[in-house]
């Protein structure tokens, strides 16, 4: 006797698409009433305006979720660079151009998301494996931070730029050891890697939050409070992505050996 497993995938399909649906058409909303400033009118203004703060993190999480389920898969060893390179040069172009505008800041700040997507595409269509060499990729940009911020606090391009280096920096950890899956099917990943990976993109930004603009004030230790409340939004979008295609659609690769792990 042989059991049809149709109906079960069926559904599983038609579970994913309604996910999919909500996933972009959400993002693309909240984009939205943040820029025609009609969130205020919907949310209680406090929470309004927080939400309102993460815009780059939002357009972050639209692109980039919509280059992988849609554009990579399509891409063809003639097409793969040329289109890839194309998409990367509409981003810089679009992020200088909202850098140099008079805009309004809420729409003047998404120069940041599009200067970070000009890198990150580029780095998604290589083809995986990439070995061992990413971490190396985000440690190297992390001490580049370090010593901008140690350097010129207020002035350094590390600082003014602080959501672009903040996903350079999670882009290589996020999708080349952490989730690895999303990129590549039949690479391994640790749940609990991934689940504690996700727990640290909330909490950290979160307490930093709780702290208050106070603890942010000063030298040392505050001043690397400052920054990661600067980088938010990085870590928002980062973290939507993963939890979309890693937990939503199951893009978990295989399971780890303990080997492995």
């Amino acid at each position: 006797m042989t059991i049809s497993l149709r109906p079960a995938s069926a559904a599983r399909n038609r579970r994913q698409d309604l996910l999919g649906a909500v996933y972009y058409a959400g993002l693309l909303l909240l984009l939205a009433a943040i820029l025609t400033m009609t969130l205020a009118h919907l949310l209680p203004a406090e929470l309004a305006q927080r939400i309102g703060f993460n815009s780059e993190g939002y357009a972050l999480a639209l692109v980039l979720g919509g280059w992988i389920q849609f554009v990579l898969p399509r891409l063809t060893s003639a097409t793969r660079w040329r289109t890839t390179l194309a998409a990367a040069a509409i981003c810089l172009a679009l992020a200088l151009a909202l850098y140099t505008s008079d805009l309004p800041s809420r729409f003047k700040t998404l120069n940041e998301t599009f200067f970070a997507l000009s890198l990150i595409l580029p780095y998604l269509t290589l083809r995986r494996p990439l070995r061992r060499w990413p971490p190396l990729v985000s440690a190297g940009l992390l001490v580049a931070v370090i010593a901008g911020v140690a350097a010129s606090p207020a002035q350094s391009p590390v600082v003014l730029l602080a959501e672009t280096m903040a996903a350079l920096i999670l882009v290589p950890l996020a999708f080349d050891r952490v989730d690895r899956g999303i990129l590549d099917p039949r690479a391994t990943t640790v749940a609990g890697l991934r689940y504690g990976w996700y727990a640290v993109l909330i909490v950290v930004p979160l307490t930093v939050v709780l702290l208050g603009t106070g603890a942010r004030s000063g030298g040392g230790f505050a001043e690397a409070l400052e920054y990661i409340g600067r980088a938010h939004e990085a870590v928002i979008g980062v973290l939507l992505v993963q939890l979309y295609f890693a937990v939503g659609l199951g893009r978990t690769g295989a399971r780890a050996s303990a080997a492995e792990r």
